[in-house]
């Protein structure tokens, strides 16, 4: 019985001398592939930044267009509220405050091990779902729950 093979030229990657003249070929892994030419070059803004006291043209203010003032003035009835104005360099939010909610982290944890009928399962839902929007995850480490912000 014969066998087909196929003979098809085979070439010796690790001969010691290429034949003269060859360009000896990269390696899938080499990095010549992904080198070439950096250009860099400086690209001129498009927009333009204009400020609060440049005047509108006669045709914009005829569409309707006003300039709004950059401070807010409170009226008095809202000051002796106690409101106050907060400057560009206040945040909204100085500080993260902790999430006040019904149940502690060890309940919401077995909460969520209740049956579905169970209205403490849906306490512990519930708990979750405001941690989720405060962007913290509990989580269970060696029997202890922890909080981890996301």
């Amino acid at each position: 019985m014969k066998l087909m093979t196929d003979t098809l030229p085979q070439s010796n990657p690790a001969s010691p001398n290429p034949p003269p003249g060859a360009v000896p070929q990269p390696t899938s892994g080499s990095m010549a592939k992904e080198t070439g030419p950096h250009i860099s070059f400086v690209e001129a803004p498009l927009v333009t930044e204009v400020g609060q006291e440049t005047p509108l043209s006669d045709e914009v203010a005829k569409a309707g267009v006003t300039i709004r003032p950059t401070t807010v003035t409170l009226p008095p009835s809202v000051q002796k509220l106690g409101v106050k104005v907060l400057g560009e360099g206040t945040p909204a939010s100085a500080s993260k405050t902790a999430t006040p909610l019904p149940l502690t982290d060890d309940q919401i944890a077995t909460g969520l091990h209740q049956s579905i009928k169970s209205s403490w399962r849906w306490l512990a839902e519930w708990c979750v779902r405001q941690l989720k929007q405060a962007h913290v995850l509990l989580k269970s480490f060696h029997g202890k729950i922890v909080r981890l912000d996301e």
